[in-house]
């Protein structure tokens, strides 16, 4: 357990569990003998759920041909690893309401911010037979925490700075100067939503990805952070004082060679993630 209290958790109501209707969609979709009319029926229960659904589903993060115009039509097409990860996505933006000021980050830049480590978490995990679905929602939810530090780091910010400039990592500094990471606190967080351990994980090594028992996830989420930084998507107060673990693109086979095509083909990837920067009412 990592020890982060609920006092910090409850500063950006991190301790709200998953809705009931919400939680049954995931059960539905870990029985692999439940229909796409049943799951259908659970997520249709939230008309504004649904609704999110839908958008996503005709989103370029799933590079649909074509429109669909049904919740049961949009699982059956996308397939439940995907919707798991949809349904995720469409309950999380809430949770991004107020953004992160203390990092720099308004809601729409820290919701682009972990659209974008997700798609291309996703993309490296693929690429590498990891559990790809799994590697998005660990990057969409990955800086979770920050939301439930910020004011904190907003009234404690040159002590993290002055701790940076002495030669910690923002990381580091965060735990010397608050007490707690972000990083743990976004995993604290998963393990009260129930998420599976591997996600908790993910999240809370994504800044120290050598220190998980099994680094998969974490690697994926780690770099794809760092490459999202690199396009430009959610560059707050912190991201440049982030150290890129060599282990990970080792472990992931990424060569240093690689990077910049590596770069030009997330860059098309990730082009219509702006587009999603608000999922109010589709």
């Amino acid at each position: 357990m990592s020890g982060v209290p609920d006092r910090v958790l409850m500063a950006f109501d991190l301790l709200e569990p998953f809705p009931g209707h919400v939680l049954d969609a995931m059960h539905l979709l870990d029985d692999l003998s439940s229909s796409a009319e049943q799951v259908a029926q659970a997520i249709g229960r939230d008309p504004v759920l649904a609704a999110r659904v839908l958008r996503l589903a005709n989103s370029a993060l799933y590079m649909r041909t074509r429109r669909v115009a049904t919740l049961r039509e949009a699982i059956v097409l996308v397939g439940f690893g995907a919707v798991r990860s949809i349904l995720v996505t469409a309950v999380a933006y809430d949770a991004f309401a107020r953004g992160a000021p203390g990092y720099g980050l308004d809601r729409a830049q820290m919701w682009q911010h972990a659209l974008a480590v997700a798609v291309v978490a996703r993309h490296l995990a693929q690429a590498r037979g990891l559990a790809a679905e799994a590697a998005f929602v660990a990057g969409l939810l990955h800086d979770i925490g920050k939301m439930a530090l910020s004011h904190s780091l907003q009234e404690q910010y040159q002590a993290v700075l002055e701790a940076v400039q002495a030669g910690a990592d923002f990381v580091e500094a965060e735990r010397a100067v608050l007490g707690w990471d972000h990083a743990q606190v976004g995993a604290e967080a998963a393990r009260r939503w129930n998420l599976p351990e591997a996600l908790v994980q993910a999240i809370q090594y994504h800044h120290r990805p050598d220190e998980a028992e099994d680094p998969g996830l974490a690697d994926a989420v780690h770099v794809a952070d760092a490459l999202s930084v690199m396009l430009g998507f959610g560059v707050g107060t912190d991201q440049l004082m982030h150290r890129c673990s060599q282990n990970s693109l080792d472990r992931l086979g990424l060569s240093e060679e690689e990077i910049p095509l590596l770069l030009v083909v997330l860059a098309d990837l990730l082009a219509e993630v702006a587009a999603l920067s608000a999922l109010e009412l589709a």
